[in-house]
């Protein structure tokens, strides 16, 4: 019996450690629909990137600001929900439809979604957490700022499939620092 019960307490405290450090459970299949997510988003590709060369733009992605370095642990889901909720609305814009594959875009924004849900529970969790706001409002105006960029550019490039090419380039470059703000949270224990 003692046997069997420290089996278990090793079972919890695996399990607690491999998420403690997000503040959360998020769900395994959290991981598999950002995969799910890349795989699609790179099928969207419509433009070779070499032919929209000339609407390349800098987005000033604020790389510090949603940095496992540079963010505390608590601060780190509230800026990745806010991050997963900017490309959803981008993503969902009545101008994105006309630009991608109905099929593709619908299949990336349910995941989106879902991953959106998983970090609204982890959000809910984190209710009685200490944080700084002064940093996690830095972070998230930041966040809201690029987005801003974002979309005042497509605006001025009157939502062209080669300014949504570079958008789409973009998106992928955030998704893969929220992928790496993710891994590096569950590693530190």
């Amino acid at each position: 019996m003692a046997m069997v019960c420290a089996f278990l307490m090793v079972l919890v405290v695996m399990s607690y450690s491999s998420t403690c450090c997000l503040g959360c459970d998020l769900p395994h299949t959290h991981n598999l629909r950002n995969k799910r997510a890349f795989t699609l988003l790179a099928q969207m590709r419509r433009l070779s990137p070499v032919s929209c060369l000339k609407d390349r733009k800098d987005f000033g992605f604020p790389q510090e600001k949603v940095d496992a370095q540079h963010i505390q642990k608590a601060q780190a889901i509230s800026v990745l929900q806010d991050l997963t909720q900017q490309v959803l609305t981008l993503f969902t814009s009545k101008e994105s439809s006309a630009a991608w594959n109905a099929t593709l875009l619908d299949s990336f924004c349910n995941d989106l979604h879902q991953q959106l849900s998983d970090l609204k529970v982890c959000l809910m969790e984190q209710v009685g957490m200490q944080e700084s706001p002064l940093t996690q409002e830095d972070s998230l105006l930041a966040v809201r700022e690029y987005f801003h960029r974002i979309t005042v550019y497509l605006r001025e490039k009157k939502h062209s499939l080669c300014a949504w090419e570079v958008v789409r380039a973009e998106i992928w470059r955030a998704l893969s620092s929220s992928t790496k703000l993710v891994a590096k949270l569950r590693e530190e224990k």
